[in-house]
This record gives C-alpha cells, sequence and structure tokens, in this order.
C-alpha cells in the first residue's frame, strides 16, 4: 500500500477536501486555500508515516518521495545534509511512544486521527465562517450573530452544534466522535499558543485544566490528549505546501533542539493538574531558555525577563537577532513589551517577582497575540527592533481600546494580524503613502484585528460605532535606543 494509492484514497474518502477551494473565499492563514489543501496532504502523509515508523516512516519523514512517489531511503537535493542529521538526531523512540499511546494499532482510533485530519484546517477559509446562532448564544465569547473568525473556535462550533456539515465526523463511531469532540471542541488547548509563547498562561491552559481536573475519565483523557498531541505533530509537520518532499518543517527549518523541546514540552503540559498555569509556562519558558542553540546564556532576570523568553520562543531561529533587536528597542517600547507580555490572565497568579514588572500581574486583560510568532519568524530583510517596534504599537493601541483593569485581570483578548504577519516593514510604511491607513479595529469584547482601512472605510467604522485606533508604524524602523558614551565627560 504505497502513497499514491493512499492519496488516492484519501481525496475519495473525505469530501470536505473540495471546501478549501471555495471561490472567492480568502483564508486567515493568509495563503490560498489550494495550498491549504497542500498542508492538509502534508499533514496526511505526516500520519502515514508516523504510523510506519518501523518500516519506511522515518525515510518518509525526513526524505520524502521521489517523482513516482516512492519513498526516498536517502537524502537528495541542496538541503540534503539538515535532512540527514534529522534522520540520525530525531528522537524517534519518544515520537513512537507518543502514538502508540494515542493511537495504538485500534482501526478506530486510526480513523478517527484521519477525519480530523482532513476538516481541521477547513474554516481557515473566509467563506465558511460560522454565524453564532440565538439559540447557541453565547458561544465561547461570542454573542448571537457574531461572525467566529479564529478557524478552531468555528470548527469547534459547526462539530458541537452541526455536525451533519461534516459527512466525516457524522459517519464515525460514538466514541470516535467523543474523541474528536474532546480534542477540537473540549480539551480548548492550543498547544502553538504554549510552545511558541504566543499566549499568556490563562488563554493557554485555564480551559484545558478545568476540564481534566472535572473529568472523572481520566484514562480516556490521557488518550485523547496524546490524540491532539500527534494531531498538532502531524499538522506541524505539513506546515509547507510541499507534501511530497517529507516533513519540510520538521527535517529543513527547524533546529532539532526546537524540536526536541517540543515533544518533551508534552510532558511540562502534564504538570497543569498539579501546578498553576503561570508556573508550568514559567517552567517551560526557562527550560527552552536553558536549551537555546545557540546557548543565549544564563536565564535572565530583572522586568524584561518574561518578555525575553517569550520573544525567544516565538522568534525560533530568528531568536538571537530579536533579543539583540529588543536592547535596542527606545525604553518606552521595551517597557511595553515587558508588561504586556507579563500579564498572566489569571487571578492571583504572576509570574516570579524577579522576571516581570510587579503591575503586570495586578491588572487585565491579558493580550493573546494571534501570529505574533509568525510575523517574527519572518524576518527577512528588516530589523528585528523594527518588527518589535510595530509589536509594541499594536500592544500600545489594545490597551487603548482595553484599559488595565482589575476587574478584567482573569480575560484575554486575542489581537489578530493575519493582515501584516507576511508583509515587510517596508511594506507596513508603504500603505499611508498610498493614502490608506492602518487600523486596529475591535469587533466583539474579546477580539480585534489589524486592518487595513481608506479613509471612507474609516469614516463608515466610525459612524457604525465601531471601537478604533490608529496605528502609526511610520517611524518603527528609526525608533532606537542609543546609549550615550559619558566617558570623558
Amino acid at each position: 500500500y504505497g502513497m499514491r494509492s493512499y492519496f488516492e484514497d484519501c481525496v475519495a474518502a473525505f469530501p470536505e477536501l473540495e471546501l478549501f477551494f471555495v471561490v472567492g473565499s480568502t483564508t486567515s492563514s493568509g495563503i490560498s486555500g489550494p495550498k491549504e489543501y497542500q498542508r492538509t496532504f502534508g499533514a496526511f502523509f505526516a500520519v502515514y508515516w508516523m504510523l510506519r515508523l518501523d518500516i519506511d516512516g522515518r525515510c518518509g519523514l525526513s526524505f520524502g518521495c521521489d517523482e513516482d512517489w516512492r519513498i526516498r531511503l536517502h537524502p537528495e537535493g541542496g538541503e540534503a545534509a539538515k535532512r540527514q542529521a534529522f534522520f540520525d538526531k530525531m528522537d524517534w523512540e519518544l515520537l513512537r511512544a507518543l502514538v502508540e499511546s494515542s493511537v495504538g494499532n485500534s482501526q478506530e482510533r486510526i480513523e478517527a486521527m484521519l477525519c480530523f485530519t482532513a476538516f481541521h484546517d477547513i474554516m481557515k477559509v473566509s467563506g465558511l465562517s460560522p454565524v453564532v446562532a440565538a439559540e447557541h448564544a453565547p458561544y465561547r465569547g461570542c454573542c448571537a450573530g457574531d461572525t467566529i473568525h479564529d478557524h478552531d473556535l468555528a470548527l469547534a462550533y459547526v462539530l458541537e452544534h452541526y455536525p451533519a456539515l461534516l459527512p466525516s465526523f457524522a459517519i464515525l463511531p460514538d466514541s470516535s466522535k467523543e474523541a474528536v469532540l474532546f480534542t477540537q471542541a473540549r480539551m480548548t488547548f492550543n498547544h502553538g499558543w504554549f510552545v511558541q509563547a504566543e499566549a499568556p498562561p490563562g488563554a493557554i491552559f485555564t480551559k484545558f485544566r478545568e476540564t481534566l481536573i472535572r473529568d472523572h475519565k481520566l484514562e480516556i483523557s490521557r488518550r485523547d490528549v496524546a490524540l491532539y498531541f500527534v494531531h498538532w505533530l502531524t499538522d506541524l509537520a505539513g506546515a509547507e505546501p510541499t507534501p511530497l518532499a517529507g516533513c519540510e518543517k520538521f527535517a529543513t527549518k527547524f533546529p532539532l533542539p526546537v524540536l526536541n523541546s517540543f515533544l518533551r514540552s508534552f510532558e511540562t503540559v502534564g504538570r497543569i493538574v498539579s501546578e498553576t498555569e503561570t508556573q508550568v509556562v514559567e517552567e517551560y519558558l526557562k527550560m527552552r531558555w536553558m536549551e537555546a542553540s545557540p546557548p543565549v546564556g544564563p536565564v535572565p532576570t530583572g522586568e524584561s525577563a518574561i518578555a525575553r523568553m517569550r520573544l525567544l520562543c516565538m522568534a525560533q531561529s530568528t531568536a538571537g537577532l530579536v533579543l539583540d533587536g529588543f536592547d535596542t528597542l527606545l525604553e518606552d517600547d521595551r517597557e511595553v513589551l515587558s508588561i504586556e507580555m507579563s500579564r498572566t490572565g489569571c487571578v492571583g497568579q504572576s509570574f516570579s517577582q524577579d522576571l516581570s514588572p510587579g503591575q503586570a500581574a495586578l491588572q487585565g486583560p491579558a493580550f493573546l497575540l494571534y501570529y505574533g510568532p509568525a510575523f517574527l519568524q519572518g524576518l527577512g530583510n528588516d530589523q528585528a527592533h523594527a518588527r518589535l517596534a510595530v509589536l509594541a504599537e499594536i500592544f500600545r493601541s489594545a490597551r487603548d481600546l482595553w484599559p488595565a483593569s482589575i476587574a478584567k485581570v482573569n480575560v484575554s483578548v486575542t489581537i489578530r494580524i493575519d493582515m501584516i504577519k507576511s508583509l515587510s516593514i517596508a511594506g507596513i510604511q508603504e500603505l499611508p503613502q498610498k493614502g490608506d491607513l492602518w487600523l486596529l479595529v475591535k469587533h466583539n469584547d474579546l477580539e480585534a484585528f489589524v486592518e487595513r482601512s481608506s479613509k471612507k472605510k474609516l469614516n463608515s467604522l466610525i459612524a457604525s460605532g465601531h471601537e478604533i485606533q490608529v496605528l502609526d508604524f511610520s517611524t518603527v524602523g528609526s525608533r532606537l535606543y542609543i546609549p550615550i558614551n559619558t566617558a570623558g565627560l
């Protein structure tokens, strides 16, 4: 049973795949629907290879396939050395144990994994975004009539309230439906937010912790949590829209120490039952800092320490440049990042006093900067300090929309930067020269978007009562801290 047969069977078995080709729709990821289709098949192929680690799966993950869809046994091309290093140094035993704990040899569990893979990203297609019906409101912070823009939340809404719309899900046995629902809708956990330090502790863990603690079927939950982690890995493995090239994201894009840290992070997550959300996040941030490659020195201290450690996780391969850029920011920008990135979104919790500003723990809401990691990882030819200054301006404007309050200390608000995540600083700054503006638009009590706007659209937003902030990115490239040498004065 080879790769081509597997591909043809997936196409025939999962009608949801056609939804990636909805005419005229954009996607929340910023890439086309057909490319999201390719990424989904990258995840499908990762499932295939992970289930065959003892046969040819390690070669498939590392080296990909040739033009006849045969799995390569040796690396080829310009990235051959990286692929061979991945094959030689990957912790295959840890990956095998994770796969075994999630699906084992159960046909039903494998079917559930494949079905979930087929439709897990379809709600990135904007034309499919559901609107909350009155009888379902409020739904996880969304009111009746609100469009659900977050693709994970949108999928959870459909699975819970309109399951017949997804045939692959509808035909699963009840036990498999429960596993998928737990993973997507009830687990309320996003591992990407955790490993990339994209979100505050409350947004990452509070609902997940509550779910695990109240779940009386603990052993079943552990299997389903493992299923989530395998799904998360296959999704990440297929992040490059080149499915036949193997898991390029792992083999050629990720520093191997980062990937192995990701795998070990699954154990860290398990501590959430006995530790607070903030304790688990702080432990993970320290671990990532100490395991950084190349080394970045001892764990930092001081009011900017949590911000620095989060930036290291967010930036990944560009961490060195981003941390250097942080040191050259104007004091005001550094202070904004230090305070906002140290808020926990949890009542009565704070990071250690020697790592964060004390005032950060007292008020909320905390902000989740959606696609913040992608913005820092795609540095390109930009100066890191300029990108950090962009984030500081967004945080500052978000705080104007949500003034700090003790009453909101346990709230996390999502700030979506989809519109700029793939743009260079020059591309961002070019927009006002064409007569348009960058705005931060509050869509509801828990969500705001960075949006491009004409002056006409701005007037319309104001007239309709939207709360907005005009973003000023004009000086981000020149907002530098220049120390004064006082020697000899």
